[in-house]
């Protein structure tokens, strides 16, 4: 049977089967955001769950500004700029543009909200061939930082270039000697019997001269990616 390697500091509970991580007092913390909740942004989305994790920001305080003044005890902090810069019109977080952030962009905003406190690190590798040495690269990558104990954000192109989608690594194993990742997806509810709800399969297609040769698994579908960019929070 597979083993697989989780990031540290995650678990579900209750009847629902909620997905908790440790918040900055060590307490439990709801974890999962779903799309539409906050943000119209997947990176968005993802990076929020990705700070959660880390103990940077907990549930509640990105729901409510009250509850990131209390921070400070009033005063202006880095959750406060974290709202104003990803989250737009606190009665629901919607931003007012639709499209959403490359992970550059959320590199240098998150540096506007926390300085040294939360600093990201951004990969990419886009338009490599899969059999590239920056592609594997870019998976050792993730297998060294979940290792680690950590979580990694994916960015990922459809095949054709028909848009992107970001998600959060939290677990890997090799199926069938292919590398498999776990994640929390913010285009979909989760499932209640697990922490993920969608996987990644890294090179399903035999490494070749081709790009998309990566496998995105849903409740829903599959689909043929490139997975081009990672970001990782220290």
């Amino acid at each position: 049977m597979e083993s697989i390697k989780f990031i540290k500091d995650i678990w579900y509970d209750g009847p629902d089967r909620t997905v908790y991580c440790n918040s900055r007092s060590l307490r439990a913390s709801r974890l999962f955001v779903r799309q539409g909740d906050l943000d119209s942004s997947c990176s968005v989305y993802s990076l929020m769950m990705m700070l959660m994790i880390h103990r940077k920001v907990n549930y509640r305080e990105l729901y409510s500004r009250e509850e990131a003044q209390r921070l400070s005890d009033g005063g202006f902090n880095s959750v406060m700029r974290l709202q104003d810069e990803f989250l737009r019109n606190l009665k629901g977080y919607y931003r007012e543009e639709e499209r959403g952030f490359f992970f550059e962009e959320l590199q240098e905003k998150l540096k506007s909200c926390f300085n040294k406190e939360a600093k990201a690190h951004v990969f990419q590798c886009r338009g490599c061939k899969s059999n590239s040495a920056k592609k594997k690269e870019l998976n050792n990558m993730i297998i060294k930082r979940i290792d680690e104990g950590y979580p990694v954000e994916i960015g990922f192109t459809f095949d054709k270039n028909k848009g992107g989608h970001a998600v959060v690594a939290i677990g890997y194993t090799f199926h069938k000697n292919l590398l498999r990742l776990f994640c929390l997806d913010p285009g979909f509810d989760r499932q209640k019997t697990a922490f993920w709800n969608s996987i990644i399969d890294i090179e399903y297609k035999k490494p070749t001269q081709f790009v998309y040769t990566d496998l995105y698994i849903t409740p829903d579908s599959s689909e043929h990616i490139t997975v081009d960019e990672i970001l990782t929070i220290e």
